[in-house]
């Protein structure tokens, strides 16, 4: 009996911290995105940008979570492209007020601000809760991503500056707070003429849904040594009755 409280006791302060965190992602969760550039124009002098030009010829782009401190997440990013060439980043972020550090090739600008927000937060809710200045959720929808259906955030942003609009789309799995989907379109107008240009990135693999179910380990170990215990004292018990049987 002491032993089976002492176990619940230990599982409740485990979820009860699990449950009160705004960080829905663990160290060594990994994130794999496929990420595409698209250009279309019906000006005959426009070219897509070279700059970009590299984007198609990458084979995914990665998120390695390397620790957690409270709110604060740090991760790994890296892009590999088709002929094995590597651009990566060191990343923190925290997810209850939205505040970003990132040293290297961290990603596109606007989409490595919001790789990751705080978890469970629903339609309308603060994407960083400790933050007034957040962005709110627009709304939520059952999509697929990586072969499973998910309970998914959805972020809009829009801008118009000299004639640009910019167009963003943003998705996370609701209950872990993490980016699944990407999308910015830019579309220029000049006179009659248009040109689009679309970037998008899209979640095809995580370490995080592929083992299920999830623990943490201090569960694991909680439950380590309370079986371990039990059979103990059931080879105790054991043992004192063939000790009784003997003296009978």
């Amino acid at each position: 009996m002491i032993l089976g409280i002492l176990f619940f006791g230990s599982f409740s302060g485990v979820f009860g911290q699990m449950m009160s965190s705004t960080v829905g992602v663990a160290n060594g969760d990994v994130f794999r995105y496929s990420y595409n550039y698209y250009f279309n124009s019906n000006d005959p002098h426009a070219v897509s940008p070279a700059s970009f030009s590299w984007i198609n010829q990458s084979s995914y782009f990665m998120i390695n979570v390397t620790g957690v401190s409270g709110s604060s997440v740090s991760f790994n990013t890296m892009l590999l492209g088709l002929n094995g060439s590597s651009h990566l980043g060191v990343c923190s972020m925290n997810v209850g007020t939205g505040l970003v550090s990132t040293s290297g090739y961290a990603g596109p600008t606007d989409a490595s601000n919001f790789y990751l927000m705080a978890r469970n937060v629903g339609m309308m809710g603060r994407m960083f809760p400790s933050s007034t200045m957040s962005p709110t959720i627009n709304g939520t929808l059952t999509m697929n991503y990586a072969g499973m259906s998910r309970l998914t955030n959805h972020l809009t942003t829009n801008t118009n500056q000299n004639g640009v609009l910019v167009n963003s789309d943003y998705y996370f799995d609701q209950a872990i707070g993490m980016m699944v989907q990407w999308r910015q379109e830019t579309i220029q107008t000049t006179g009659s003429f248009q040109t689009n240009s679309t970037q998008m990135m899209k979640i095809t693999s995580s370490s995080v849904w592929e083992v299920i179910p999830e623990f943490p380990t201090s569960f694991i170990a909680s439950a380590f040594i309370v079986a371990a215990a039990s059979s103990l004292i059931a080879l105790g018990i054991a043992r004192s009755k063939r000790g009784l049987r003997a003296i009978l």
